[in-house]
């Protein structure tokens, strides 16, 4: 039996449009204490056993709370996983049949499509499997007419046109290599009972093979914009959302990836060659330096290798591949986006031949979170191809936008993955990981649940939205928390880094040793500031988007 946390501590001061109609999703605080733990070598313990999983590998990861019981559950691998944790362990149980899904196919994402605070699951091969009555689902993509054409690698949820239903977002890949790119895809929900195409002609004459679509608010003008992270030597698109898509702002802001064909120059050869943009594979919006403004981090698979190979051909590669970025938001009034990689502490890999090669950047997924609760967001990336050097980083964040690679020392490494996101499973305050790749080079890959399990005294807070006007997931809604010291900003996502993946929706903040927040700030997609006074940390809040 699941330990449900008891309602504790309310806050006293809170003001400008709070909602109590809704007494299901009334303001709501509780209360959650970390375990002790024997201090380890790691943050992490590996509980994938004692979790009731079984054996399993995929490609990607996706939560929500499916069932409404305060719980995060989990799909993965085809089926529907229901969080039957305590305080004290993660433990899963197969509810996939119990609930009426069969043969789940492609990638699954979490959607509530009709507004009726149960979540859908929307897969990458066209399913629609709809929760109209509690914990039963029934595939329904006839239903909303909804006809996603064959090769849709990556979706994203978010409500384009402001009217309160989230749609979908879909990009594909090619249908094998070397045949036509094929262009992205637009449709718009009506009221839940309909999914229509209504593809603008900006996507429409952009044929990409597109692996991950990162929504946000980036300036704060109330306006939706869209990254579009495409593979193959494509620039990267950044449009404006709304009943039509605008022109592509990526060449204006500089964020469609590096195009200098004459960059460097090959005595062997007596040619010119540079980067044609990139293979971007994820990219994700979050504040890096607690400023209040979204930050973008774009992740590339990058060739370096450069020179003659064993087969006695020139392999240019290494030249033509742009390397991945951290832009930098530089906020008001500009809202710039300046690539800070180069004074990252993330060295980039050397282009060359055998002399020079250390192997090449192969980032994939990629996802944020404070996984020490100190106050900065750390990024996990995974690495795909079975490869000595392509195994999980874990960037520790240690500010002014320098990071540190902690993945060994934390257990996390795994090699040729794809799949990976953060949830507080046993919800306890602290960030988990699952991810799904090979523990040595040549095993085979598998799932694996690693808990948070270090006690390092920093203090959390944790948000749930639930929208009303802006829809219940209230995807890009943002919320800042104030403290004396400055902010701390996170987004509800609706997906992260590549072929839709999900964190826990539940926003999670580490606080370090701050102890007092003096306000906390809901900026709701449909235009609404909602704002909460004083609050107590160490708590979960509950709070719903005002009528």
């Amino acid at each position: 039996m699941k330990r449900f946390f008891i309602s504790g501590f309310v806050v006293g001061f809170f003001a400008l449009g709070f909602t109590l109609s809704n007494p299901e999703w009334r303001f709501h605080t509780s209360s959650a204490h970390s375990e002790e733990f024997s201090s380890t070598a790691s943050q992490f313990q590996d509980v994938t056993t004692s979790s009731g999983l079984p054996a399993l590998h995929t490609t990607t990861l996706a939560f929500g709370d499916y069932d409404n019981d305060g719980w995060v559950d989990m799909l993965a691998g085809g089926k529907l996983f229901r969080n039957i944790s305590s305080k004290n362990s993660i433990q899963f149980s197969d509810v996939t049949e119990l609930v009426g899904i069969r043969e789940m196919k492609g990638a699954p994402l979490f959607v509530d499509l009709d507004n009726n605070r149960l979540l859908d699951i929307m897969t990458t091969k066209g399913q629609v499997f709809m929760q109209t009555t509690k914990g039963k689902f029934i595939e329904s993509s006839q239903a909303l007419g909804f006809i996603l054409p064959e090769h849709a690698h990556a979706l994203a949820i978010v409500d384009v046109n402001k009217d309160g239903w989230i749609d979908v977002l879909a990009g594909f890949s090619e249908p094998k290599f070397g045949d036509p790119l094929l262009p992205s895809k637009m449709y718009i929900n009506t009221k839940g009972k309909r999914l229509t195409d209504a593809t603008p002609l900006a996507l429409r004459q952009s044929q990409n093979y597109l692996r991950g679509i990162a929504v946000a608010d980036y300036n704060n003008n109330g306006s939706i914009e869209a990254y579009f992270s495409n593979y193959r030597l494509r620039p990267n698109n950044f449009y404006t959302l709304g009943s039509f898509l605008l022109m592509d702002q990526a060449p204006l802001l500089g964020i469609q990836g590096d195009h200098d064909p004459k960059k460097f120059y090959d005595q062997s050869r007596k040619a010119y060659y540079g980067p044609q943009y990139g293979h971007t594979i994820s990219s994700v919006w979050a504040d890096f330096n607690n400023d209040g403004n979204l930050d973008l981090w774009v992740s590339n698979l990058v060739h370096k290798f450069v020179g003659m190979t064993n087969k006695g051909t020139f392999d240019q590669r290494g030249y033509l591949c742009d390397d991945s970025k951290i832009y930098r938001n530089s906020g008001a009034p500009f809202y710039r986006l300046m690539d800070v990689r180069p004074a990252s502490g993330i060295a980039y890999r050397p282009i060359g031949d055998f002399s020079k090669y250390k192997g090449d950047e192969l980032w994939a997924q990629t996802t944020a979170a404070d996984f020490d609760n100190d106050g900065l967001l750390d990024v996990y990336i995974s690495q795909v191809y079975d490869l000595a050097y392509s195994y999980s980083l874990l960037y520790k964040n240690i500010g002014g936008f320098k990071f540190k690679d902690v993945g060994a020392e934390q257990g996390i490494r795994v090699f040729d993955s794809y799949a990976a996101a953060w949830a507080d499973l046993n919800n306890d305050g602290k960030m988990d990981l699952v991810q799904s790749g090979r523990l040595r080079n040549g095993e085979a890959p598998g799932i694996r649940v690693l808990q948070n399990v270090v006690n390092d005294n920093n203090n959390f807070l944790r948000v749930q939205l639930k929208g009303t006007r802006s829809g219940t997931q209230a995807v890009t809604a943002q919320v800042r928390v104030f403290h004396r010291g400055g902010v701390f900003l996170r987004q509800q996502d609706g997906v992260t880094g590549t072929m839709n993946q999900q964190n826990d929706p539940t926003l999670h903040f580490g606080l370090g040793q701050i102890k007092e927040i003096t306000k906390v700030e809901i900026r709701w997609p449909s235009g609404k500031v909602q704002t909460l006074g004083p609050t107590a940390v160490n708590q979960t809040l509950r709070i719903e988007e005002p009528r």
